[in-house]
């Protein structure tokens, strides 16, 4: 072999192993950056369903204001109101407040459902299984106020109304928040209940953003 092909020869493979490990150095550095983009994403899932939980415990404590304002209860319209009694149109406007306070709750619920979906494919089912908790005191006040709602319906029939008394006994009265510096029970069910979904995204928080 000549001076000149083994020159050419040693160009070549230094060439092959600069490219070489170029390659290395891409696959690496890929790695690297699709980790950090999983946990940037990872993260954003966190903060977000952690800022919908806040907002869906506070929809739920304003259905269970006591106060009810004037600006809440909306007047049935002038022409149906005409064939309305004082007690009917002091329903429309009750059951029309509790109505927009549940609206606020299922909105917050909805914009919750599609990052819990994304939740499970990521984290599987143990985010979920924390909601159920949550979930099961929203359906226990959702049914309360409707047995409220369908007791004060002027036009609700006394035998359903005393089927849901009979109902009601033997379930706990959860109705409105006493507003004390001690919550009661339900508002305590559903602090503990948060506190649990909380500290698992707040796990994920930190060390996604590692």
């Amino acid at each position: 072999m000549t001076c000149t092909e083994i020159v050419t020869l040693l160009k070549e493979l230094v060439l092959s192993g600069a490219a070489i490990t170029g390659a290395v150095v891409a696959v690496k550095g890929l790695g690297t950056w699709q980790r950090q983009l999983k946990g940037q994403s990872e993260y954003e899932l966190s903060r977000r369903i952690l800022v919908s939980v806040f907002k869906y415990r506070d929809a739920i404590n304003g259905v269970r204001h006591p106060a009810m304002w004037a600006y809440e209860m909306p007047s049935p319209p002038e022409e149906e109101a005409k064939t309305m009694s004082r007690e009917q149109i002091r329903f429309y406007g009750t059951s029309k407040a509790y109505q927009a306070r549940w609206d606020k709750v299922q909105a917050e619920r909805t914009t919750l459902y599609a990052d819990l979906l994304e939740a499970e494919a990521i984290w599987g089912t143990d985010l979920k299984e924390l909601f159920k908790g949550v979930f099961g005191l929203e359906h226990e006040l959702f049914t309360r106020i409707r047995h409220y709602v369908e007791l004060i319906n002027p036009d609700t029939d006394e035998a359903s109304k005393e089927a849901i008394r009979n109902i009601d006994k033997k379930a706990r009265d959860i109705m409105y928040d006493n507003l004390s510096e001690e919550p009661d029970e339900y508002k305590q069910d559903l602090v503990r209940a948060i506190e649990e979904i909380e500290k698992y995204l707040k796990s994920k928080l930190s060390h996604e953003k590692v």
